[in-house]
């Protein structure tokens, strides 16, 4: 078949867990041996030309601020109220004329910000037209947007905002509807969990059978021999050393309860630091600023805040790393873990949701909701070697269970179903 997935998150600079999931999927349908292109909602150039439409696929507009963001806003939100919708175009390879389908890009200008504007205000989709010779339209997350003339499948990957609704930035009746809509329109419901199926099945009163689940699959390699002997020039460049630091990845936004991790690891008595890689997400600022400036100098210094890494700098951070932190309070499937499992990183992560099914018994468990039950574990894995030398082992023979061939596998069977 055919495959048009969304380019909404695919190219985020910042590698969010659903521009991964995005990548991974095309390279999977192709592995299948289905024919994939990607929808773009790139701004197009005011006299658009094939050459010019290539182009704003890939040079995004910089961002606004001040009052030309609020008219910016004003007038995304005319927009979204405006009726009709974006007309898809293929875009030509370097200018030449191209057969529409063959096309691998579609280009439809400002048809995610406008789908989502009209369903915030109107809780209406947004109804595309399938190009000529496209089977299926791949949504990699909820969006509310509908194609005719082909067959839809959305992945939803948790419903947290409905679970934890203050750890996100959404509107949660807007994020409901949105949800609810994309599952009752769907041919085929994609997740990544069993625990978020359940979350599926129970929250958006949907059928168990029309659910698929294909977990994930990790695309940080482990190092090569090779590779390795960059090892120490890296961890110079951020000022660690070998097997001396505590590691946690992921957006600094509430669900990942980097607060209580660092609370947790402040009341531990080591000179050991904790790095934490990534980047400022939404309510940041709630989730420790306040808390950086209350410690003390001696604990301020015990934690290393990187912010955004490179991934070629995260797989040397993970290959280095003493132990893996992950204490979240929520995870449709937990990815930073499966990747930390495949390094051989002993790891620590909460017993909730999905993440019991990821590390199976690879990893240590704590309550994330708990500081002290945060901190003993920190405290086990720092002080006992014999149980990181059994996490180190058993991490890499869990992963597989989360193999890329795996997940091919099960995305193989879940469209299975389309052709049923």
């Amino acid at each position: 078949m055919r495959v048009l997935i969304d380019a909404a998150n695919r190219d985020d600079p910042h590698g969010t867990g659903v521009a991964t999931y995005a990548r991974t999927l095309s390279t999977a349908l192709s592995q299948l041996g289905h024919s994939v292109c990607w929808l773009s909602g790139a701004t197009a150039p005011k006299k658009p030309s094939p050459l010019s439409d290539e182009v704003s696929l890939w040079d995004k507009p910089e961002p606004v601020r001040g009052a030309r963001q609020k008219l910016q806003t004003a007038q995304r939100m005319i927009g979204g109220l405006t009726p009709g919708a974006p007309a898809i175009r293929a875009v030509p390879s370097t200018g030449a004329v191209l057969d529409a389908r063959q096309s691998d890009y579609y280009l439809a200008p400002d048809v995610y910000t406008r789908a989502h504007y009209r369903h915030m205000l109107s809780r209406r989709f947004t109804t595309l037209k399938a190009p000529a010779g496209v089977d299926v339209f791949h949504l990699s997350t909820p969006l509310p947007l509908y194609m005719r003339g082909a067959l839809n499948v959305v992945t939803i990957h948790d419903l947290v905002p409905i679970r934890l609704p203050n750890t996100t930035p959404d509107n949660n009746g807007e994020f409901i509807a949105r949800a609810r809509a994309s599952a009752k329109r769907a041919d085929l419901i994609v997740t990544v969990s069993e625990a978020s199926k359940a979350d599926i099945v129970s929250l958006l009163n949907i059928n168990p059978e029309r659910v698929a689940i294909t977990y994930q699959s990790s695309d940080l390699e482990p190092l090569t021999s090779h590779e390795r002997k960059s090892l120490p020039g890296v961890l110079r460049r951020f000022g660690l050393v070998e097997a001396n630091y505590i590691l946690f990845t992921g957006a600094l936004e509430p669900k990942k309860n980097v607060r209580r991790l660092i609370e947790a690891f402040s009341e531990i008595d080591s000179e050991m630091p904790l790095v934490i890689a990534g980047r400022r997400a939404w309510l940041w600022e709630r989730e420790i600023q306040d808390l950086q400036a209350s410690l003390s100098e001696a604990a301020a210094k015990r934690i290393r805040f990187l912010g955004y890494v490179t991934r070629e700098d995260l797989r040397r951070l993970y290959t280095a790393a003493l132990a893996f932190a992950f204490p979240s309070l929520y995870e449709g499937f937990g990815l930073p873990v499966l990747d930390a499992l495949r390094f051989g990183v002993p790891t620590l992560t909460s017993y909730v949701a999905s993440l019991p099914e990821v590390a199976g018994e690879a990893a240590l468990y704590i309550d994330p909701f708990s500081r002290d039950s945060i901190r003993d574990g920190l405290s086990a894995l720092m002080s006992d070697q014999v149980l990181r030398q059994r996490l180190s082992a058993a991490g890499p023979e869990q992963a597989k269970r989360y193999s890329f061939e795996a997940y091919v596998q099960r995305l193989g069977d879940a469209y299975a179903r389309l052709a049923s």
